[in-house]
C-alpha cells in the first residue's frame, strides 16, 4: 500500500510538473499573432477586391457615367478582365436590386437577364437573399452550395456583396471553400489580400483603357476619379497607387497634391530609391518592393511592403502596400 501510495503522489507530481511547464511555455513562447486559414484569406481577399471595385464603381457613376448603358458596358469591360486568384478563379459580378444581371464574367450569356430566380443546390434564393443584404445593411456575406465549375462538384461557397448606392445596383464576389492549411501570419495574409487586389485592378483598367479612354488625360481623370475613395484594412491604410514608367506620380488617393510630381529620384529613410524599385520590379512581371513610406493613418514613415504590377498595354504601374516586416 506504501508503495501504490508513493507512486501516486509521483505521478501526481509528474502530472502537475508538466502541466507547469506546458503553461509556462505557452504563455511565454506562444506568439501573440494570430494564423489564418486559408478560407480566411480568401474571404478577405472577396471582401477587399468587392468593396474596391464597388467603390471605385460608384464614383464614377456619380462623378463620370450617369448613363444606365454606359455604366453596364463599363463594368463589363471592367470585371470582364479582372479576374484574380492564381487560377483566375475570382470574379467580380454586378445585379441590380431590380433583380437583373449587369456584368457575369463567367456568364456573359447572362447579362441583362431577370436573375430572382436564380437558386443554389438546395433551391435556395440567393439573389434574392443578395438584394436583402444589400438593401438592408449595405453589405454582407451569404453562404450556399453551388456547383464548382472547376471540380464538377456542388460544393460550399460563401460570396460577399456590396452596394453600389450611384445606380442601385450591387457587386459581389465569392469563393469555393478549400483546405484550411498551410495556416497564415496576418502580415502574409494581408500580402495576399493586396496581391488579388492589385491584379484584379491592373487587368480591369488595362480592359478600360481600351473601351473607354480616348487620350491619357482623359486616361488619367478616370483612374484618379475610379481610386481616390478606396480604403480598405480595419485601418483603412489600404489604397491604390498609380505611377508612370518616367518617374511621374499618378494617382496618390491619400495625397492627392502629390499627383503629377517627378519622384524618380527619391529615396527613403534608408537610401531606397522608392519609385526606381517600384518600376523596375513592375516591368519585371510584378512582384514585392519593401521601402520606407508615410503611413498616412499614423502620420509617420513605416517599412512597407508593396505589390505592384503593369497596367497591360500601358507605361504604367498599380500598387498598394501594407506597414510592418515579417
Amino acid at each position: 500500500m506504501l508503495i501504490m501510495g508513493n507512486a501516486l503522489r509521483f505521478k501526481t507530481f509528474l502530472f502537475g510538473a508538466i502541466l507547469l511547464v506546458f503553461i509556462s511555455c505557452s504563455k511565454d513562447e506562444t506568439p501573440d499573432e494570430a494564423f489564418y486559414s486559408q478560407n480566411d484569406a480568401r474571404r478577405q481577399i472577396v471582401q477587399v477586391v468587392a468593396t474596391s471595385m464597388a467603390t471605385g464603381f460608384n464614383s464614377l457613376f456619380a462623378d463620370v457615367y450617369t448613363d444606365s448603358l454606359a455604366r453596364a458596358g463599363f463594368c463589363r469591360d471592367f470585371t470582364h478582365s479582372a479576374l484574380y486568384m492564381d487560377d483566375e478563379s475570382g470574379d467580380v459580378f454586378v445585379e441590380s436590386l431590380s433583380g437583373y444581371s449587369i456584368a457575369n464574367p463567367f456568364h456573359p450569356e447572362y447579362e441583362g437577364l431577370p436573375s430572382l430566380e436564380n437558386t443554389d443546390a438546395d433551391g435556395k434564393k440567393i439573389v434574392v437573399e443578395m438584394i436583402d443584404i444589400v438593401t438592408n445593411t449595405g453589405y454582407g456575406f451569404l453562404e450556399y452550395n453551388f456547383a464548382n465549375p472547376a471540380s464538377g462538384l456542388v460544393e460550399k461557397k460563401t460570396a460577399f456583396v456590396t452596394l453600389i448606392a450611384a445606380a442601385d445596383w450591387y457587386a459581389g464576389s465569392g469563393y469555393y471553400h478549400t483546405g484550411d492549411f498551410p495556416l497564415l501570419t496576418d502580415f502574409d495574409l494581408n500580402k495576399m489580400v493586396v496581391k488579388e487586389a492589385v491584379t484584379a485592378f491592373a487587368k480591369g483598367l488595362g480592359a478600360i483603357y481600351e473601351t473607354h479612354v480616348t487620350d491619357s488625360m482623359q486616361g488619367v481623370e478616370l483612374m484618379r476619379t475610379m481610386l481616390k475613395h478606396i480604403r480598405f484594412f480595419d485601418n483603412r491604410s489600404g489604397y491604390f497607387y498609380v505611377i508612370d514608367f518616367r518617374g511621374y506620380n499618378v494617382v496618390q488617393p491619400p495625397d492627392p497634391s502629390i499627383q503629377g510630381t517627378y519622384e524618380w529620384d527619391i529615396q527613403d529613410l534608408r537610401g531606397n530609391y522608392l519609385v526606381r524599385g517600384l518600376v523596375e520590379t513592375a516591368q519585371n512581371g510584378g512582384g514585392y518592393y519593401s521601402y520606407y513610406w508615410m503611413d498616412y493613418t499614423a502620420q509617420q514613415e513605416k517599412l512597407k511592403t508593396a505589390y505592384v504590377e503593369q497596367i497591360p498595354g500601358m507605361d504604367y504601374l498599380i500598387g498598394s502596400g501594407i506597414y510592418g516586416a515579417e
